[in-house]
Protein backbone atom coordinates (compact mmCIF):
# COMPACT_ATOMS: atom_id res chain seq x y z
CA UNK A 1 0.00 0.00 0.00
CA UNK A 2 2.90 2.19 1.00
CA UNK A 3 5.06 1.69 -2.04
CA UNK A 4 1.68 2.31 -4.36
CA UNK A 5 0.66 5.87 -2.58
CA UNK A 6 4.73 6.65 -3.08
CA UNK A 7 4.11 5.61 -7.18
CA UNK A 8 1.04 7.78 -7.24
CA UNK A 9 3.21 10.71 -5.47
CA UNK A 10 5.92 10.50 -8.41
CA UNK A 11 3.38 10.06 -11.16
CA UNK A 12 1.53 12.97 -10.01
CA UNK A 13 4.36 15.05 -9.38
CA UNK A 14 5.83 14.35 -13.00
CA UNK A 15 2.33 15.43 -14.60
CA UNK A 16 2.40 18.41 -12.37
CA UNK A 17 5.80 19.51 -13.90
CA UNK A 18 4.53 18.37 -17.14
CA UNK A 19 1.92 20.15 -17.21
CA UNK A 20 3.70 23.33 -15.55
CA UNK A 21 6.59 23.11 -18.23
CA UNK A 22 3.79 23.72 -20.72
CA UNK A 23 3.49 26.79 -20.08
CA UNK A 24 6.19 28.01 -18.51
CA UNK A 25 9.35 29.64 -20.57
CA UNK A 26 11.93 27.90 -17.83
CA UNK A 27 10.84 25.67 -15.43
CA UNK A 28 12.86 24.86 -12.21
CA UNK A 29 13.28 21.38 -10.35
CA UNK A 30 14.32 22.38 -6.67
CA UNK A 31 14.35 20.73 -2.79
CA UNK A 32 11.03 21.50 -1.17
CA UNK A 33 13.37 23.37 1.71
CA UNK A 34 15.12 26.65 2.51
CA UNK A 35 17.41 26.29 -0.31
CA UNK A 36 14.43 25.61 -2.56
CA UNK A 37 12.41 28.46 -0.70
CA UNK A 38 14.60 30.76 -1.90
CA UNK A 39 15.38 30.32 -5.30
CA UNK A 40 11.82 30.03 -6.19
CA UNK A 41 11.50 33.20 -4.64
CA UNK A 42 13.90 34.74 -6.69
CA UNK A 43 12.10 33.23 -9.72
CA UNK A 44 9.28 35.70 -8.74
CA UNK A 45 11.39 38.39 -8.86
CA UNK A 46 12.57 37.84 -12.08
CA UNK A 47 9.26 36.62 -13.62
CA UNK A 48 8.02 40.29 -12.65
CA UNK A 49 11.72 41.71 -13.67
CA UNK A 50 11.74 40.27 -17.23
CA UNK A 51 8.04 38.77 -17.75
CA UNK A 52 9.85 35.58 -18.13
CA UNK A 53 7.26 32.46 -17.21
CA UNK A 54 9.25 30.86 -14.65
CA UNK A 55 7.53 27.79 -12.90
CA UNK A 56 8.91 25.73 -9.98
CA UNK A 57 8.58 22.41 -9.05
CA UNK A 58 9.49 21.74 -4.96
CA UNK A 59 9.97 18.15 -4.39
CA UNK A 60 11.37 16.13 -1.03
CA UNK A 61 15.26 15.71 -1.31
CA UNK A 62 15.05 12.55 -2.52
CA UNK A 63 12.38 12.76 -5.18
CA UNK A 64 14.43 16.02 -6.41
CA UNK A 65 17.35 13.41 -7.55
CA UNK A 66 14.79 10.49 -8.93
CA UNK A 67 12.67 13.18 -10.74
CA UNK A 68 15.72 14.49 -12.46
CA UNK A 69 17.72 11.51 -12.85
CA UNK A 70 14.08 10.07 -15.27
CA UNK A 71 14.05 13.29 -16.84
CA UNK A 72 17.47 13.14 -18.24
CA UNK A 73 17.38 9.53 -18.62
CA UNK A 74 13.77 9.83 -20.69
CA UNK A 75 15.25 13.42 -22.26
CA UNK A 76 11.49 14.77 -21.61
CA UNK A 77 12.60 18.34 -21.64
CA UNK A 78 10.33 18.63 -18.79
CA UNK A 79 12.76 20.62 -16.43
CA UNK A 80 15.03 23.32 -18.12
CA UNK A 81 16.78 23.89 -14.78
CA UNK A 82 17.45 21.18 -11.55
CA UNK A 83 18.98 22.66 -8.44
CA UNK A 84 21.66 19.79 -7.47
CA UNK A 85 23.43 18.80 -4.32
CA UNK A 86 26.89 18.85 -4.96
CA UNK A 87 27.57 15.31 -4.78
CA UNK A 88 24.84 14.56 -7.48
CA UNK A 89 27.11 16.19 -10.09
CA UNK A 90 28.92 13.35 -11.21
CA UNK A 91 25.38 11.05 -11.56
CA UNK A 92 23.77 13.92 -14.02
CA UNK A 93 27.32 14.83 -15.63
CA UNK A 94 28.69 11.82 -16.79
CA UNK A 95 25.35 10.49 -17.36
CA UNK A 96 24.41 13.15 -20.16
CA UNK A 97 21.86 15.27 -18.24
CA UNK A 98 23.64 18.18 -17.78
CA UNK A 99 24.83 20.92 -20.40
CA UNK A 100 28.40 22.10 -20.87
CA UNK A 101 28.09 25.70 -19.52
CA UNK A 102 31.16 26.54 -22.01
CA UNK A 103 29.64 27.89 -24.99
CA UNK A 104 26.98 29.96 -23.22
CA UNK A 105 29.91 31.91 -21.49
CA UNK A 106 31.69 32.41 -24.68
CA UNK A 107 28.42 33.89 -26.45
CA UNK A 108 28.41 35.92 -23.23
CA UNK A 109 31.78 37.15 -23.74
CA UNK A 110 33.07 35.41 -21.16
CA UNK A 111 35.56 32.43 -20.24
CA UNK A 112 33.61 31.30 -17.16
CA UNK A 113 32.01 32.73 -13.86
CA UNK A 114 33.85 35.85 -12.25
CA UNK A 115 36.74 35.17 -9.46
CA UNK A 116 34.32 36.62 -6.58
CA UNK A 117 33.10 33.39 -6.09
CA UNK A 118 34.82 31.26 -3.63
CA UNK A 119 37.60 28.61 -5.51
CA UNK A 120 35.85 26.15 -3.53
CA UNK A 121 32.51 27.05 -5.01
CA UNK A 122 33.06 27.08 -8.57
CA UNK A 123 35.75 23.75 -8.54
CA UNK A 124 32.44 21.56 -7.08
CA UNK A 125 30.85 23.22 -10.31
CA UNK A 126 32.83 21.36 -12.84
CA UNK A 127 33.16 18.04 -14.04
CA UNK A 128 35.63 16.14 -13.27
CA UNK A 129 36.42 18.41 -9.93
CA UNK A 130 38.15 21.48 -10.67
CA UNK A 131 39.33 20.62 -14.23
CA UNK A 132 36.58 19.73 -16.18
CA UNK A 133 34.04 22.38 -17.98
CA UNK A 134 31.47 23.90 -15.18
CA UNK A 135 28.48 22.07 -16.13
CA UNK A 136 26.21 24.57 -12.87
CA UNK A 137 26.49 27.14 -10.94
CA UNK A 138 27.05 27.37 -7.69
CA UNK A 139 24.10 28.60 -5.45
CA UNK A 140 23.73 28.01 -1.66
CA UNK A 141 27.31 27.74 -0.10
CA UNK A 142 26.93 24.80 2.61
CA UNK A 143 29.46 23.29 4.58
CA UNK A 144 29.91 22.27 7.64
CA UNK A 145 31.58 23.56 10.74
CA UNK A 146 31.92 22.84 14.14
CA UNK A 147 28.86 24.19 17.03
CA UNK A 148 29.91 24.26 20.35
CA UNK A 149 28.85 25.95 23.67
CA UNK A 150 32.06 28.17 24.84
CA UNK A 151 31.14 28.90 28.43
CA UNK A 152 30.53 24.78 29.32
CA UNK A 153 33.82 24.22 26.90
CA UNK A 154 35.81 26.71 29.60
CA UNK A 155 34.15 24.67 32.39
CA UNK A 156 35.77 21.44 31.36
CA UNK A 157 39.21 23.16 30.91
CA UNK A 158 39.50 23.49 26.99
CA UNK A 159 38.79 27.41 25.41
CA UNK A 160 38.34 27.15 21.94
CA UNK A 161 38.80 23.09 20.55
CA UNK A 162 41.43 22.52 17.82
CA UNK A 163 42.03 19.21 17.78
CA UNK A 164 39.61 16.08 18.49
CA UNK A 165 41.25 15.28 21.32
CA UNK A 166 40.27 18.85 22.94
CA UNK A 167 36.50 17.96 21.88
CA UNK A 168 36.87 14.88 23.79
CA UNK A 169 38.73 16.03 26.61
CA UNK A 170 35.69 18.52 27.09
CA UNK A 171 33.54 16.45 26.24
CA UNK A 172 33.69 13.39 28.39
CA UNK A 173 34.19 15.71 31.27
CA UNK A 174 30.55 17.29 30.21
CA UNK A 175 28.77 14.21 30.02
CA UNK A 176 30.64 12.79 33.17
CA UNK A 177 29.46 15.29 35.12
CA UNK A 178 25.75 15.54 33.51
CA UNK A 179 24.41 13.10 35.00
CA UNK A 180 22.79 11.75 32.10
CA UNK A 181 20.95 14.88 31.18
CA UNK A 182 23.57 16.96 29.93
CA UNK A 183 26.16 15.32 26.90
CA UNK A 184 29.44 17.07 25.67
CA UNK A 185 28.60 15.86 22.01
CA UNK A 186 26.28 14.73 19.69
CA UNK A 187 26.05 13.63 16.38
CA UNK A 188 24.29 12.10 13.35
CA UNK A 189 24.48 8.35 13.38
CA UNK A 190 21.44 7.51 11.35
CA UNK A 191 21.72 4.90 8.19
CA UNK A 192 23.07 6.46 5.38
CA UNK A 193 23.69 10.33 4.44
CA UNK A 194 23.26 11.30 8.18
CA UNK A 195 25.89 8.54 9.78
CA UNK A 196 28.14 9.19 6.86
CA UNK A 197 28.21 13.24 6.82
CA UNK A 198 28.87 13.31 10.42
CA UNK A 199 31.51 10.93 10.17
CA UNK A 200 33.55 12.01 6.92
CA UNK A 201 35.12 15.12 8.51
CA UNK A 202 36.85 12.92 10.76
CA UNK A 203 37.79 10.51 8.90
CA UNK A 204 39.29 12.94 6.58
CA UNK A 205 40.94 14.70 9.19
CA UNK A 206 43.22 11.85 10.03
CA UNK A 207 44.47 11.22 6.72
CA UNK A 208 41.66 8.99 5.37
CA UNK A 209 40.02 8.86 2.27
CA UNK A 210 37.24 6.66 0.10
CA UNK A 211 39.75 5.90 -2.64
CA UNK A 212 43.31 6.46 -3.59
CA UNK A 213 44.27 9.59 -5.71
CA UNK A 214 44.11 8.26 -9.03
CA UNK A 215 40.11 6.55 -8.18
CA UNK A 216 41.29 2.60 -9.17
CA UNK A 217 41.11 1.33 -5.86
CA UNK A 218 38.53 1.80 -2.34
CA UNK A 219 41.01 2.52 0.87
CA UNK A 220 38.28 2.54 3.52
CA UNK A 221 39.78 -0.30 5.56
CA UNK A 222 43.44 1.49 6.48
CA UNK A 223 45.06 2.05 9.62
CA UNK A 224 44.58 5.48 9.04
CA UNK A 225 40.36 5.01 8.66
CA UNK A 226 40.81 2.57 12.05
CA UNK A 227 42.19 5.96 13.67
CA UNK A 228 39.09 8.37 12.78
CA UNK A 229 36.45 5.22 14.04
CA UNK A 230 38.63 5.22 17.38
CA UNK A 231 37.86 8.56 17.69
CA UNK A 232 34.12 8.20 16.43
CA UNK A 233 33.25 5.72 19.29
CA UNK A 234 34.66 7.57 21.74
CA UNK A 235 32.21 10.16 20.38
CA UNK A 236 29.74 7.84 20.66
CA UNK A 237 30.60 6.96 24.46
CA UNK A 238 29.59 10.65 25.29
CA UNK A 239 26.74 11.52 23.10
CA UNK A 240 23.38 10.42 24.42
CA UNK A 241 22.14 6.94 24.14
CA UNK A 242 20.95 5.92 20.72
CA UNK A 243 22.55 8.64 18.56
CA UNK A 244 22.65 5.51 15.78
CA UNK A 245 18.96 6.71 15.15
CA UNK A 246 19.20 10.45 15.67
CA UNK A 247 19.26 12.87 11.79
CA UNK A 248 19.38 16.34 11.49
CA UNK A 249 16.22 17.30 13.94
CA UNK A 250 17.27 15.35 17.29
CA UNK A 251 20.87 17.20 17.20
CA UNK A 252 19.75 20.50 16.44
CA UNK A 253 17.25 19.90 19.34
CA UNK A 254 20.01 18.75 21.83
CA UNK A 255 22.33 21.92 20.95
CA UNK A 256 19.69 24.57 20.88
CA UNK A 257 17.73 22.90 24.19
CA UNK A 258 21.36 23.35 25.72
CA UNK A 259 21.34 19.68 26.60
CA UNK A 260 23.99 18.75 24.56
CA UNK A 261 27.28 21.21 24.29
CA UNK A 262 29.17 20.51 20.80
CA UNK A 263 28.19 18.75 17.13
CA UNK A 264 29.44 19.01 13.81
CA UNK A 265 26.17 20.75 11.89
CA UNK A 266 25.68 23.02 8.51
CA UNK A 267 24.90 26.75 8.37
CA UNK A 268 20.97 26.62 8.06
CA UNK A 269 20.74 25.94 11.92
CA UNK A 270 22.18 28.75 12.91
CA UNK A 271 19.15 30.72 12.34
CA UNK A 272 17.52 28.31 14.41
CA UNK A 273 20.20 28.49 17.26
CA UNK A 274 19.85 32.62 17.58
CA UNK A 275 15.90 32.54 17.27
CA UNK A 276 14.57 32.81 20.84
CA UNK A 277 11.40 31.10 20.15
CA UNK A 278 13.37 28.29 19.25
CA UNK A 279 16.23 28.59 21.12
CA UNK A 280 17.50 28.27 24.74
CA UNK A 281 20.88 29.14 23.21
CA UNK A 282 21.10 32.44 21.59
CA UNK A 283 24.36 34.12 21.49
CA UNK A 284 25.91 31.14 23.32
CA UNK A 285 27.23 28.94 20.98
CA UNK A 286 30.60 29.32 18.90
CA UNK A 287 31.20 28.30 15.34
CA UNK A 288 34.52 27.29 14.66
CA UNK A 289 36.31 25.07 11.77
CA UNK A 290 36.29 21.49 12.04
CA UNK A 291 38.81 20.45 14.20
CA UNK A 292 42.60 18.56 13.38
CA UNK A 293 43.13 14.70 14.11
CA UNK A 294 46.75 13.89 12.65
CA UNK A 295 45.94 16.19 10.02
CA UNK A 296 44.05 19.41 8.96
CA UNK A 297 40.09 19.40 9.85
CA UNK A 298 38.21 19.59 6.66
CA UNK A 299 34.42 20.31 6.36
CA UNK A 300 32.03 18.09 4.22
CA UNK A 301 31.31 20.80 1.45
CA UNK A 302 27.25 20.57 0.55
CA UNK A 303 26.54 23.37 -1.65
CA UNK A 304 23.31 23.51 -3.94
CA UNK A 305 23.90 24.37 -7.57
CA UNK A 306 22.01 25.32 -10.50
CA UNK A 307 22.64 22.83 -13.61
CA UNK A 308 20.80 22.92 -17.52
CA UNK A 309 19.02 19.90 -18.05
CA UNK A 310 20.73 18.69 -21.86
CA UNK A 311 17.01 17.69 -22.94
CA UNK A 312 15.30 21.48 -21.49
CA UNK A 313 13.52 23.25 -24.11
CA UNK A 314 14.61 26.72 -23.19
CA UNK A 315 19.03 26.44 -22.77
CA UNK A 316 19.73 30.40 -22.99
CA UNK A 317 16.92 31.60 -20.88
CA UNK A 318 18.01 29.43 -18.39
CA UNK A 319 21.70 30.16 -18.52
CA UNK A 320 20.35 34.05 -18.15
CA UNK A 321 18.72 32.96 -15.40
CA UNK A 322 21.25 31.03 -13.69
CA UNK A 323 23.36 34.25 -14.38
CA UNK A 324 21.22 36.48 -12.73
CA UNK A 325 20.30 35.02 -9.83
CA UNK A 326 23.82 33.93 -8.81
CA UNK A 327 25.02 38.05 -8.91
CA UNK A 328 26.31 39.27 -6.18
CA UNK A 329 23.19 41.27 -5.58
CA UNK A 330 21.39 38.32 -5.71
CA UNK A 331 23.25 36.30 -3.84
CA UNK A 332 23.36 38.64 -1.24
CA UNK A 333 18.83 38.60 -1.34
CA UNK A 334 19.38 35.13 -1.29
CA UNK A 335 21.81 35.16 1.75
CA UNK A 336 19.01 37.50 3.53
CA UNK A 337 16.52 35.47 2.78
CA UNK A 338 18.60 31.84 4.90
CA UNK A 339 20.74 30.48 2.48
CA UNK A 340 24.54 30.99 3.04
CA UNK A 341 26.66 32.71 -0.19
CA UNK A 342 28.99 31.32 -2.51
CA UNK A 343 30.73 34.73 -3.35
CA UNK A 344 33.35 36.43 -0.96
CA UNK A 345 31.81 39.84 -1.57
CA UNK A 346 28.83 38.58 0.25
CA UNK A 347 30.56 36.96 2.85
CA UNK A 348 32.87 39.90 3.61
CA UNK A 349 29.90 42.41 3.51
CA UNK A 350 29.95 44.62 6.61
CA UNK A 351 26.12 45.09 6.81
CA UNK A 352 25.64 41.41 6.90
CA UNK A 353 28.33 40.42 9.34
CA UNK A 354 27.48 43.62 11.99
CA UNK A 355 24.00 41.40 12.26
CA UNK A 356 23.62 38.59 15.07
CA UNK A 357 22.83 35.94 12.84
CA UNK A 358 25.83 36.76 9.98
CA UNK A 359 27.78 36.26 12.83
CA UNK A 360 29.27 32.78 11.59
CA UNK A 361 29.77 34.23 8.11
CA UNK A 362 33.84 34.68 8.79
CA UNK A 363 34.10 30.86 9.82
CA UNK A 364 31.89 30.02 7.07
CA UNK A 365 33.63 31.15 4.14
CA UNK A 366 37.31 29.56 5.59
CA UNK A 367 35.37 26.30 6.42
CA UNK A 368 34.01 26.11 2.71
CA UNK A 369 37.86 26.73 1.47
CA UNK A 370 39.24 24.30 3.66
CA UNK A 371 36.18 21.89 2.82
CA UNK A 372 36.33 18.26 1.24
CA UNK A 373 33.90 17.18 -1.61
CA UNK A 374 32.66 13.69 -1.28
CA UNK A 375 33.76 11.07 -3.72
CA UNK A 376 33.11 11.86 -7.23
CA UNK A 377 31.39 8.97 -7.87
CA UNK A 378 28.34 8.75 -10.57
CA UNK A 379 27.21 5.93 -7.82
CA UNK A 380 27.73 8.03 -5.15
CA UNK A 381 24.05 8.02 -3.58
CA UNK A 382 24.67 4.11 -4.15
CA UNK A 383 28.27 4.38 -2.29
CA UNK A 384 26.79 6.25 0.88
CA UNK A 385 24.15 4.34 1.28
CA UNK A 386 26.45 1.19 1.38
CA UNK A 387 29.33 3.15 3.96
CA UNK A 388 26.08 4.85 6.17
CA UNK A 389 24.70 1.63 6.82
CA UNK A 390 27.82 -0.26 8.22
CA UNK A 391 28.85 2.86 10.39
CA UNK A 392 25.57 2.65 11.70
CA UNK A 393 25.69 -1.05 12.70
CA UNK A 394 28.81 0.26 14.16
CA UNK A 395 27.59 3.15 16.38
CA UNK A 396 24.65 0.51 17.90
CA UNK A 397 27.29 -1.71 18.93
CA UNK A 398 25.58 -5.08 16.67
CA UNK A 399 29.11 -5.28 14.80
CA UNK A 400 32.70 -3.84 15.83
CA UNK A 401 34.65 -0.48 14.32
CA UNK A 402 36.67 -3.10 12.70
CA UNK A 403 34.01 -5.30 11.03
CA UNK A 404 32.15 -1.80 9.56
CA UNK A 405 35.55 -0.68 7.88
CA UNK A 406 35.83 -4.22 6.66
CA UNK A 407 32.56 -4.78 5.03
CA UNK A 408 32.32 -1.10 4.01
CA UNK A 409 35.56 -1.69 1.98
CA UNK A 410 33.50 -5.03 0.06
CA UNK A 411 30.44 -3.13 -0.23
CA UNK A 412 32.19 -0.12 -1.88
CA UNK A 413 34.68 -2.47 -4.44
CA UNK A 414 31.37 -4.18 -5.47
CA UNK A 415 29.69 -1.40 -5.92
CA UNK A 416 32.36 0.37 -8.59
CA UNK A 417 34.10 -2.83 -9.74
CA UNK A 418 37.21 -1.70 -7.98
CA UNK A 419 39.68 -3.00 -5.78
Amino acid sequence: MVRKFCLALAVAASALAISASAWADITILVPSSSEGDGLRAAADDYSKMKGTKVEVVQAPYANVFEQGANAGATKSGVFDIILMDDPWIPFFAENGHLEDLTPYFKNAGLEGPDNDFLSKSLAICRNPYNTGPYVCLPYVGNAQMFFYDSAKYKEAGVEAPKTWDDVLKASKTLTEGGGGRYFGYVFRGGQGNPVVADFMPIFWSYGADMFNADRTKVTIDTPEAAAAMKTFMALRDVSPKGVESYNANEVGTALAAGTAASSINWPNWVATFEDPSQSKMVGKISYSPIPAGTEPGSSEIGHWTMGIMAAAKNKQEAFDFMVWATTAEQIKISAERGNPPVRTSVFTDAELTKQEQFRHYPVLMEAIQASTPRPRHPKWPEIENAFGIELSKAVAGTITPEEALKNSQAAVEQITGLK
